[in-house]
């Protein structure tokens, strides 16, 4: 497993370079680089391309901008201040369309040319991931004409349609995950070893994710309530320490790249976390220490020391079962009211309860409690509605399970996108605020080579705060 995961791109990368004239095919052939790979073959790479791009530079920048992170050195300073241009998006935009997207959609072609149905169906999953970030982040992309050397401008997409054709996607691979009709690929496959349960459990969490960015509440609630089941069956991305190359990528830039550029200084985060700090979110029945320990070593640093969240060997969650929880919470609480949401809120501390996704080596007795709440703790002057100014009940409770979706989806991209999904309703968001200024930047920049190079670049070019759509 380790080798695929350190040789992925190289194949990757071969197979989109595979267009060499004829004239001199045959000549200097080496056996040990293939230009091109069967499907099965470019599934490990895929699966990398992805992996990279849901832990890596986009996930450091959504985390400096919802509290997770504090830029502290170097270019991360001033991109901590919203101090961004174009440019600085160029290699993660690449890496979503060119690194993932083109060669996910290729593996797909593959694939279905040989009837392996089930491999389609992962392949639309993957796709959806990667699209599904990448309008989060960006609102109007290209999807219909993406990756597609036949559209040298492609078309933008609308965001609120491009999340239809990936619910449309999601529902295709639901279908082909239950096909009977397959080639194995349980050997190239490092999330689940080609279980087709597991993976059509993600795309459910994925559909119900997606309802949630959109706000359609009800749909999401139906669509999780067939998602992820067990954390035994969490979409991960796995690491090793075989070589950096198979390290998980936050250790990479905390421990060996990038080292101080990245801290957690006065991060928000810390505050809810700490119990030495006026913000601490623990009460009567939450103790929060080891699950502080866990994700922070320190209140100015996130935690890669052994076995730490950003530990060199430690998985890196992609969707599990703690945010299909979450989902079905606060999905329930908005659409069938209190007493509905507050048996999921609970269902989610009675996961908690037993350690939850918190790492065995820092579940200390007496470091972690989840009680249930009741309806009286929500109610005014409740232990999660007190203060001057108690709010209503069932509001309390939305604002509870917002809260713990901040929390449990620290340095992940997720964060950032409920942040914005919220900002609105100020009575229960999390109230991050802006490192600078009077605003949280609202999306990311069209990269400067779309600019440049794609006549169908919006124009004029939404700022760092225009709001995305499916936010306004």
């Amino acid at each position: 497993m380790t080798k695929h995961i350190i040789t992925a791109f190289i194949i990757i990368a071969a197979i989109s370079a595979s267009s060499c004239k004829k004239s001199v095919d045959g000549f200097n052939t080496d056996p040990n680089n293939p230009l091109d790979a069967d499907a099965i073959t470019m599934l490990t790479g895929v699966e990398v391309g992805n992996m990279g791009n849901q832990e890596g530079e986009l996930a450091r920048l959504a985390g400096m901008w919802c509290g997770y992170f504090t830029g502290e050195q170097q270019q991360y300073q001033a991109f901590y201040q919203y101090l961004i241009i174009a440019r600085n998006y160029d290699d993660s935009w690449q890496r979503v369309f060119s690194g993932v997207l083109k060669n996910d959609r290729l593996m797909k072609q593959k694939a279905y040319a040989v009837n392996n149905m089930r491999l389609v169906g992962v392949a639309q999953v993957i796709e959806a991931n990667a699209m599904g970030t990448a309008t989060a982040l960006w609102g109007d992309i290209p999807f219909k004409q993406a990756a597609n050397d036949e559209y040298p401008n492609p078309e933008y997409d609308a965001q609120a349609d491009v999340y239809g054709y990936i619910q449309s996607l999601l529902d295709s691979a639901i279908q082909n995950l239950a096909s009977t009709s397959f080639i194995d690929f349980s050997a190239q496959d490092i999330h689940f070893a080609g279980s087709n349960t597991k993976w059509a459990q993600t795309a459910w969490t994925l559909k119900a994710r997606y309802y949630l960015q959109t706000k359609q509440y009800p749909q999401a609630l139906a669509a999780a309530a067939k998602g992820i089941s067990t954390a035994a069956n969490n979409w991960i991305a796995p690491h090793t320490a075989a070589g950096k190359g198979s390290n998980n990528l936050y250790y990479q830039f905390f421990a060996l790249d990038r080292t101080t550029w990245l801290t957690a200084t006065n991060a928000f985060a810390v505050s809810l976390l700490n119990a030495t700090n006026t913000s601490y979110r623990g009460n009567s029945k939450t103790v929060e220490k080891s699950r502080y320990n866990y994700l922070y070593s320190s209140a100015t640093n996130p935690n890669y020391t052994t076995n730490g969240f950003y530990w060199q060997t430690a998985s890196f969650p992609l969707a599990t079962y703690a945010e299909n929880l979450l989902i079905l919470a606060e999905a329930d609480a908005r659409v069938n009211g209190f007493t509905a949401g507050l048996t999921r809120l609970n269902a989610f501390r009675t996961y908690m309860n037993t350690g939850g996704y918190i790492g065995a080596s820092y579940l200390t007795a007496g470091n972690f409690k989840y009680d249930q709440y009741a309806a009286a703790d929500f109610a005014a002057g409740g232990i999660e509605n007190g203060g001057a100014s108690p709010i209503l009940q069932d509001r309390a409770l939305l604002r509870e399970i917002l809260e713990e979706r901040y929390i449990t989806f620290i340095g992940q991209i997720e964060g950032y996108n409920d942040v914005r999904r919220t900002f609105a309703e100020t009575d229960i968001r999390v109230p991050v605020q802006p490192n600078t200024g009077a605003q949280i930047p609202k999306r990311f920049l069209y990269p400067q080579v779309e600019v440049d190079l794609n006549t169908s670049t919006p124009n004029p070019i939404p700022s760092l705060f225009t709001v995305t759509p499916v936010n306004q």
